[in-house]
């Protein structure tokens, strides 16, 4: 067992992990939270997603205690609100959720630009980062719902995650449908940051990305 538990740290604190994290985390996003959480199916197909995503990015950097405390917090907190239905829950529970993915988010930006060859694992923690700034945003949009009710946002069909998700991919890419729209001056402020964001994301980061791997042989000639 213990040879056992050493192989799955080593996996995970490998390069390898960005590349589950990003698989777990495009799944969670485009097909586990569109298909609801309503129906009791949703709800298992949900939970066990949302499980792997907090134990994928607690496990890719074990030795980081304070995400542990947040993933251990956050798993509570789940099963409390898979029990009761309650908004000051929900509320508490993206207030926590948003400060994991920042953090997580922060650390992976670590690993991606740290010293060393750009490798597709890299590549891939540089797209994870992209969709948790998606993520971070559609749980702003949720909070800032639930606090302000209904006057927040127009146009939202059903108060599910699933929309405010569907918003905030809309806005980070800026293709901007005009379906749903911000009301407040909050609301608004938070789609306009998620849009610059969105914006200068690849053009600065994914850029820099870019010129490590050209500058990496010349670095290489010059030793």
């Amino acid at each position: 067992m213990k040879a056992l538990g050493k192989k799955i740290k080593l996996l995970w604190t490998n390069e390898v992990g960005l590349t589950i994290l990003l698989c777990i985390l495009f799944i969670q996003i485009f097909i586990v939270i569109p298909l609801g959480q309503k129906t009791i199916f949703g709800k298992v197909i949900f939970s066990v997603f949302y499980f792997c995503l907090l134990a994928t990015g607690i496990l890719i950097f074990f030795k980081n205690y304070l995400l542990k405390v947040f993933g251990a917090a956050l798993l509570v907190l789940f099963i409390l609100g898979a029990i009761f239905s309650s908004p000051t829950l929900t509320v508490t529970n993206d207030t926590l959720l948003i400060l994991y993915s920042m953090m997580l988010s922060w650390v992976v930006l670590l690993r991606t630009f740290s010293a060393g060859a750009v490798t597709i694992h890299r590549v891939f923690g540089a797209v994870v980062v992209y969709l948790l700034i998606g993520f971070i945003f559609a749980l702003m949009y949720e909070t800032v719902y639930f606090v302000d009710d209904d006057t927040a946002f127009k146009g939202l069909s059903l108060a599910e995650r699933k929309e405010f998700m569907y918003f905030s991919l809309t806005t980070l890419t800026t293709v901007g449908y005009g379906d749903i729209i911000p009301l407040l001056p909050f609301s608004r402020s938070l789609a306009n940051m998620e849009a610059l964001i969105g914006q200068l994301y690849p053009a600065i980061l994914i850029a820099r990305l870019v010129s490590m791997e050209i500058d990496a042989p010349q670095e290489r000639k010059k030793k």
